[in-house]
């Protein structure tokens, strides 16, 4: 019924961005409206949906750019949100060998991927990053994998993966919630104030929404 309702009231806000004659009023969204590839999140359209235009925007892209955040600050605070939980820091490694960019000089696979070689301190990130909210999100996702194998570095092989791979993905969503919180992005400076109201709350829902209830669908389809 959730994923049903967020079908119907993003469907309408797109019929009226798009036009009736584009979209079924009862009908399946195209998929190519959704912002993303596989239209496994409709984050990319918040903008679009969003409920309550006029309230404080949790998209902190703007302030990140304006900022001048680079793409070294943005692991960096990742690995100070995990150092103050009191988590393992990035070995020096992780910043040698990861790739924090897409290289200029070669065809690389962007989508962003954790890795673990399996000798107990060589563990990578490869990641095209950009200077916005949703890539900021995903690094302490891809860093949550990595404090995964770091706590695990010292157990037999068969032991350092998950039970099975929706543990390791629920591990490094956990983190990446936690991240995306209106308190959390006041805290490192990207949000000015905390509207505590329920105008407030009921957007920062709805991102969250785009993001989780949307991919239901897709993640029942691919498993």
């Amino acid at each position: 019924p959730l994923y049903n309702n967020l079908h119907a009231y993003v469907r309408k806000k797109l019929r009226e961005n798009y036009g009736q004659d584009k979209i079924s009023a009862t009908g399946p969204i195209p998929a190519h409206l959704l912002g993303n590839m596989w239209a496994q999140s409709w984050i990319n359209i918040y903008e679009l949906v969003e409920p309550y235009p006029v309230k404080t925007s949790l998209d902190v892209t703007p302030k990140m750019q304006a900022d001048g955040w680079t793409v070294d600050q943005m692991f960096r605070t990742s690995d100070d949100f995990f150092k103050d939980m009191g988590q393992v820091e990035m070995p020096q490694n992780f910043w040698d060998n990861s790739m924090f960019v897409k290289p200029a000089d070669r065809e690389v696979v962007c989508h962003a991927s954790a890795w673990d070689f399996y000798n107990a301190h060589d563990v990578r990130v490869k990641m095209c990053t950009n200077i916005n909210m949703d890539d900021l999100v995903t690094i302490h996702h891809e860093m949550g994998h990595i404090e995964y194998y770091l706590q695990y570095k010292h157990q037999p092989v068969p032991f350092r993966r998950g039970g099975n791979p929706g543990f390791h993905e629920a591990v490094g969503d956990l983190l990446a919630l936690s991240v995306s919180t209106p308190a959390h992005l006041q805290a490192i400076g990207l949000l000015d104030q905390v509207e505590d109201d329920q105008e407030s709350d009921i957007n920062f829902l709805m991102s969250m929404a785009l993001d989780k209830i949307a991919f239901l669908p897709f993640g029942y389809l691919t498993d």
